[in-house]
């Protein structure tokens, strides 16, 4: 279920909203809008999740910090299509 709503938008942000639109990047103004949304939602809750895990266990270490990049980048290596051993790119 949808709510219709009206909001006021600074005219270039509108202008930026409606050119992707005529781009092909976002189907409707409304639908970038709630898309939008929806991701800062996301952000809060993990922020929140994030923000629990470290009052329970702590700040992760140097140790897990490096675990967890590497992890990270050979995911994306994967989701690029690329061998997640190799280590061409910087890090």
């Amino acid at each position: 279920m949808t709510k219709k709503i009206g909001i006021s938008l600074p005219d270039d942000l509108y202008a930026w909203l409606q050119a992707s639109v005529e781009e092909g990047r976002a189907d409707s103004v409304s639908g970038m809008i709630a898309d939008t949304l929806a991701a800062r939602r996301q952000r809060e809750g993990l922020a929140e999740l994030v923000a629990d895990l470290k009052a329970e266990f702590g700040e992760p270490t140097p140790e897990e910090v490096a675990w967890a990049d590497d992890v990270l980048r050979r995911a994306q290596a994967l989701a690029e299509g690329r061998d997640p051993g190799s280590r061409s790119e910087a890090s």
